[in-house]
This record gives structure tokens, sequence and C-alpha cells, in this order.
């Protein structure tokens, strides 16, 4: 029943979040130098990040409506304009902190039109025993597209004396993700396909409308573990590079181009971890995602906490390991989330029930970035802000222990 064309449409859709993620990220290795020249302070610049959050959940939680009704094509060119185009016009609109900000909520628009594809390319084109491993590899690209932008973006800035231009060319990645989404995923799922997985969610009573599926007790759950997954996530790739490269004693105090590339050390476990999540998923805990979710929150919370402690990050082998086992954390329990979901939700709503579970826990992490700022603005430190991580792998746990397979019934 599942095409082989359904390697084709993976790839796609992979190429198409990492190019998401560079523009995501490449500003926060070089946050201090965006800041001084927009002439606002740190604690103002990090809400260039909050703004390209909130705009995740805006569109998440109705982008799934585009993908559902449009198909996943029409979903991934939308996403992928959102993000090249203002990137490409940054040389010219980049003398205004505003302009930028407005830029940042539309190229963040383009990850609420592109994530909610993620739940439809599992469900209709993978057997449910590749459903992990799917999910591990498109989760993979969000931290394939992150190392790519922490690494390239410091070494561009240098080379080209401008941040501008260098958001401008890191820009190209997208364009190319257009042209393989055009070629490669405008075929039409199996009817067979969608109507054995109609027969299996009605027979099971998990027939359910979006409405309904939204209001269960279990997608509640599922929506506060996704927002502790969600803040760690965002907090860690978005505040720990600008950590490190700030000044003591409001950071670490290490050079652009350095603290970008002890952020790879970080980011760069995240790209084969949901890999091995999913497989993990798939192979050992049988559908269960329980137990990739509790790992990853204890990998998270735990090690960015040590990283605080100067102790670790004066020692540069300890930061590195720290970082490592850090970044393995989160993305590690993503696939096993997403395929859950997907596997849990009937094929006709299972786009909109992946945009509006990450939609809504999007729109709450853009509140807590947005009070991350305002803390790093009033303390002059990123210690509290940085600490939230751990709290909310606390918190993502215990939630964890409550949920139940068969949440649709």
């Amino acid at each position: 029943m599942y095409s082989k064309a359904r390697w084709a449409i993976l790839f796609s859709a992979g190429v198409a979040i990492m190019s998401l993620y560079i523009n995501m990220i490449v500003i926060a290795p070089i946050l201090g130098d965006v800041s001084q020249s927009l002439n606002v302070d740190m604690g103002t610049g990090t809400n260039l990040m909050m703004g390209f959050v909130i705009a995740i959940g805006v569109v998440l939680t109705w982008g799934g409506v585009v993908c559902d009704k449009f198909g996943i094509t029409t979903a991934l060119i939308l996403g992928l304009l959102c993000t090249s185009v203002p990137a490409a016009l940054m040389p010219i609109i980049g003398d205004s902190y505003s302009a930028v900000f407005i830029a940042r909520l539309i190229q963040g628009a383009s990850i609420g039109f592109v994530f909610a594809t993620i739940g439809p390319i599992t469900a209709l084109w993978f057997p449910p025993e590749e459903g992990g491993l799917a999910g591990g590899v498109l989760f993979g690209s969000v931290s394939l597209g992150s190392t790519i932008g922490v690494v390239i973006s410091p070494v561009l800035f240098k080379m080209l004396g401008s941040w501008e231009m260098m958001v401008a060319v890191m820009s190209i990645p997208g364009w190319i993700a257009m042209v393989l989404a055009y070629l490669f995923t405008r075929k039409a799922p199996s009817e067979e396909v969608i109507a054995s997985l109609n027969a299996g969610m009605a027979s099971s009573g998990q027939d359910v409308s979006l409405a309904k599926a939204i209001m269960l007790p279990m997608t509640i759950v599922l929506i506060a573990v996704i927002l502790c997954n969600s803040i760690a996530m965002y907090f860690m790739y978005n505040l720990i590079p600008p950590f490190l490269s700030a000044d003591a004693p409001m950071g670490v105090g290490l050079p652009a181009v350095t603290a970008g590339n002890l952020a790879l050390t970080m980011t760069s476990v995240g790209i084969i971890a949901p890999f091995i999540g999913g497989l993990f998923f798939d192979k050992i805990a049988k559908g269960n995602p329980k137990y990739a979710v509790i790992i990853g929150f204890i990998l998270s919370g735990g090690f960015v906490s040590l990283i605080l402690m100067p102790a670790v990050y004066s020692n540069m082998s300890l930061l590195i390991i720290c970082l490592m086992l850090a970044g393995w954390g989160v993305p590690f329990m993503g696939s096993s989330l997403t395929a859950f979901l997907a596997a849990n939700y009937p094929p006709s709503i299972v786009g909109r029930m992946i945009g509006a579970c990450f939609g809504i826990a999007m729109l709450v992490t853009a509140a807590a970035f947005y009070f991350a700022g305002e803390s790093i603005k009033a303390t002059q430190s990123f210690e509290s802000t940085l600490m939230m991580i751990t709290w909310v792998s606390v918190i993502g746990i215990v939630l964890t222990l409550l949920i139940k397979r068969k949440t649709a019934s």
C-alpha cells in the first residue's frame, strides 16, 4: 500500500524543515552584534526570537487546515516563501528594528505551515512500523538546520561584514527546498491507506471530530508535554549561543565564532538523536512515547543546569560534554511525540491536530520568551532564564507519566 515515493517526499520535507531552522537561528550566535546594529539592548534583541516563536504558534493553530485541505505541497511552498522572502529582503529592511521584527514574525509563520505536514506525512505515507523513523528524520532536520545556522552564520558574518547580507545568503536553502517540494510532493497518498486508517480509527472508537479530539483529557496532557518540550528546545537553541558569546558577567564572554562552534556540539547531536529516538519508539518502546520523553527531559534539564556553573563553562572539555548531552535530550523525544499523535487521531484531522497541539504550545512558549527577554534585561544575566529549561523538564516528566495509549477513544 505504501509507495516508494514516500522517501522522496520525506527528503523534500526534511530539506524544507532544515531551511526554516537555518533562518530561525542565524542571528542567535551574533545577537550582540545584531542588537548593537539595531540600537537596542540584548534583552530587547531576544524579542527577535520571541517574535519568530509567537508567529509559529499563531499559524500552527490553523496552518494544519492548509495541509489537510490543500495538501502538503501547498503547505510546504507557502511556508518556504514566508521564510525565504523576508531573509532575501534583509539587506533592504535591516536598518530598522521594527521592520526586522515584522520580518521575523513572517518567518516564524513558515514553521507553522511546514510543521503541520509532519503528521500527514508519517500517517499517510509510512506504515506504522516506520512512523517513528520518519518522524525522526524530520525532527533531525530541525537540528541539522540549527547546526548549519550556528556554524555558518558567524563565519559568513565575518566574511561579509554585514549580518543583513549574511541572512540573505542563508536564505538559499529555502529556495532549493521550494523546487524539491514542487517536484516530489504532489503525488496523492494511496486511497487504500486512507481507507485502512479510517476503518481502523472507527473500529477502535477513535473516529472523532477535531473539536472533540482537542478537548480530550489526554490531548490536553499531550499539549502540556509538548509545551515543556517546546520551551526547552527554543530556549536551548536560541539562548545558549548568546549566553556563551555575551560578555561576562552576563554570559561566558567567548568570541562569536567560538560560541557558534560550541553551540555546534549541542545542535549537531540533535541531528541523529531524533533518528535514534524514532527507532527507539518503533523497535523498543513499541509505540509508547513515555520512555523517550522521560529520557529526553532528564538529559536536557539536568545538563543545562550544569552548563550554567562556572566550574563547567570554564572547563572546555566538561562544557562540550554537557552541551552534547543537553542537546541530545529534547530532539530524542520529538519523533515519539509526533508519531504517537499521528497514530492516535483520524487521518482527516491529523494535520490540524499536530498544528493545534504544537501551535498552542508555541503561543505559550512565545510568552515565555518575552518574559525571558525582560528577565535578561532586568538581571543582566542569562542564568535564571536558562534554568527554566530544567524546571519545565521536571514538570514534563511528571506530565508524561499521565500519557495513556489510544488517546482518541
